[in-house]
């Protein structure tokens, strides 16, 4: 088993040269970190958290415990208090911006915002963020697993995959390492490796290696979502926001758009991986996504968006209290338009 894994690993960094590497991270006088827990919740300030928020705050954090000890009343205090921001996953490189009484302000990487061109800015507990520069060096040189195929899934310490070591994120992105016909092994932030069943995960050699999706393909991947709990600033294959959701099937299928639902509307903000062209309510077509503003003429009063999903049905991420669901599409008085982020 070790001889395979070392004959992949030779491959797969002989392969380094004809492909593009995966991140190159921006010039910049910041230190660089990686979330080390499952997800990390990027908050508004450091004294937004509540006692009931202990699980989302530890290394290694428990985001099933949190969400599901909470009360409808706490989940809709993150919202009316604006306590949380976004979410990064396991692995995600982030900028640290400043630090102060164990925590990080951070900027996380791959969620374009107007808020930091760095990346969506929030305050993380220190203690999820590791500065192992040889996990960095193997980020940015190596090909790629990218959870792809569940809203979580187990990795873990063996290649026989009988000692689970941590859960992780749909869109979860691990440097590969080496590779079986059954098992991945990644690296892991602080070091050492895992094990991903190839079965849960899928290996490229770059993110413009990831095949371009069908609207379908997004509407399919959406729909692995319904059911999960709604949370303001939610990222990540145990619950998410509006936006949350969109962003996230889109960048799991190589596609970097706006990280809150106004700066995927702006045609004005630049900051995306590709911009939207506008679609009218007859030409909707599967994996648009659909946009509700107080005022029509002003993206930035966008409040919130879904993913069009066919025959006249959207899926979103409504508010605290309401799963993800797929339902009709409310063409209200709300209803700003709709955008199109596919081509072709």
């Amino acid at each position: 088993m070790y001889t395979r894994f070392i004959t992949t690993l030779l491959a797969l960094a002989a392969s380094l040269d004809a492909h593009p590497t995966r991140l190159q991270p921006r010039s910049t006088s910041h230190q660089i970190g990686y979330i080390s827990v499952d997800v990390a919740t990027l908050w508004t300030n450091p004294h937004k958290p509540r006692p009931v928020d202990a699980p989302a705050l530890t290394n290694p954090a428990n985001p099933e415990e949190w969400l599901h000890d909470m009360t409808l009343k706490q989940f809709l205090n993150l919202t009316t208090q604006d306590r949380t921001q976004s979410q990064a996953l396991y692995g995600d490189l982030v900028y640290i911006l400043d630090a102060k009484d164990g925590w990080y302000h951070i900027a996380a990487t791959g969620q374009p915002t107007p808020k930091n061109k760095l990346g969506y800015p929030g305050w993380v507990p220190a203690a999820q963020v590791s500065l192992d520069t040889g996990f960095g060096a193997l980020q940015s040189s190596m090909p790629f697993a990218l959870v792809d195929n569940a809203t979580s899934v187990n990795i873990y310490r063996d290649a026989d995959m009988s000692d689970v070591f941590m859960s992780v994120s749909y869109d979860t992105r691990l440097p590969v390492i080496g590779q079986t016909s059954d098992a991945i092994q990644v690296a892991v932030p602080s070091g050492g490796s895992a094990y991903l069943s190839t079965s849960d995960a899928s290996v490229y050699s770059s993110e413009t290696a990831i095949p371009y999706p069908k609207g379908q393909t997004l509407v399919d991947a959406a729909q692995r979502f319904i059911g999960l709990p709604y949370l303001w600033g939610g990222t990540s294959g145990y619950s998410v926001d509006c936006a949350g959701l969109t962003h996230t099937i889109y960048h799991a299928n190589g596609i970097l758009i706006g990280r809150d639902a106004s700066a995927q509307a702006d045609s004005n903000y630049t900051g995306h991986g590709v911009q939207g062209t506008s679609v009218a309510r007859a030409d909707l077509q599967p994996g648009d996504i659909i946009f509700y503003a107080t005022n029509l003429s002003d993206p930035q009063t966008v409040y919130h968006d879904a993913m069009y999903a066919g025959n006249g049905q959207m899926i979103e991420a409504y508010g605290a209290g309401i799963p993800v669901r797929i339902t009709a599409v409310r063409f209200n008085d709300d209803y700003w338009g709709a955008e199109r982020f596919l081509t072709g």
